[in-house]
């Protein structure tokens, strides 16, 4: 994961239709609805989608694969809409942050693996403080899940070749590594190994034959590997240093 940039400006249907579906959520709640029929036509709308798409570079917000390799790829909701699990196997709360459906900051652009391994699943540090409707402060909450368009997932997260690890042990890295399986899934481990074993080969290219034109051609592989830009930045720039 790497940090990314969320622009400022919400696409349009999310500020008009959204904001009204969302209202209308709210008014359900206070009338006793517990379980939303949400629009994915509006979070899903292609304009939102291509914004996300842009924000994320094509690639999963969490495990950054580029995502259009294998499929089109999903909109994913940083806090679960319809309902949320504390952990794997705990109960389900409902209803989960049914207001925060059409949310731009709520956004983000994710494979499929990725989306299904997160799924309901949003610990909190303490799930005591978790808001459970829109009358809550969200201020309370401490996620333990990195948002990478929060924070720099690279402050608690790095790589040993191609297996991520938390830094110093920090227990938010460790639960997000966990909750998206990121060392877990075969397919995955086995891509970001080949990117290893390309960028040692482009290494001993450089060191062998520094001032030839493959050399060159290698430096600028190198350089475009840890561009945010590049799959798998992240563990690129942690093998390069």
């Amino acid at each position: 994961m790497i940090r990314v940039l969320r622009p400022g400006a919400t696409p349009s249907v999310l500020a008009t239709d959204g904001v009204k579906a969302a209202q209308q959520h709210s008014t359900d709640y206070a009338a006793g609805v517990r379980e939303f029929k949400f629009e994915a036509a509006i979070y899903g709308h292609e304009t939102v989608k291509q914004a996300l798409v842009a924000m994320h570079r094509v690639n999963c917000a969490y495990c950054e694969s580029k995502v259009r390799h294998t499929g089109p790829g999903t909109i994913d909701h940083y806090r679960p809409k319809a309902a949320v699990q504390q952990a794997a196997g705990a109960p389900f709360i409902r209803p989960g942050y049914y207001w925060l459906a059409y949310q731009w900051e709520n956004l983000s652009f994710s494979c499929v693996a990725c989306n299904q391994k997160k799924r309901n699943l949003f610990p909190l540090r303490d799930d005591r403080q978790r808001a459970h409707s829109h009358l809550d402060p969200l201020e309370r909450e401490a996620p333990l899940l990195i948002d990478p368009s929060r924070e720099n997932p690279e402050d608690f997260i790095s790589f040993r070749a191609e297996y991520a690890f938390a830094l110093e042990g920090n227990p938010r890295a460790r639960i997000t590594i966990e909750v998206l399986a990121l060392n877990d899934r075969y397919d995955l481990v086995e891509q970001r190994r080949k990117i290893i074993r390309i960028l040692q080969t482009f290494q001993k290219i450089i060191i062998s034959w520094p001032e030839s034109q493959a050399a060159a051609d290698a430096r600028q592989y190198l350089n475009e590997a840890v561009m945010d830009t590049g799959e798998y930045a992240a563990m690129c720039r942690a093998f390069l240093r």
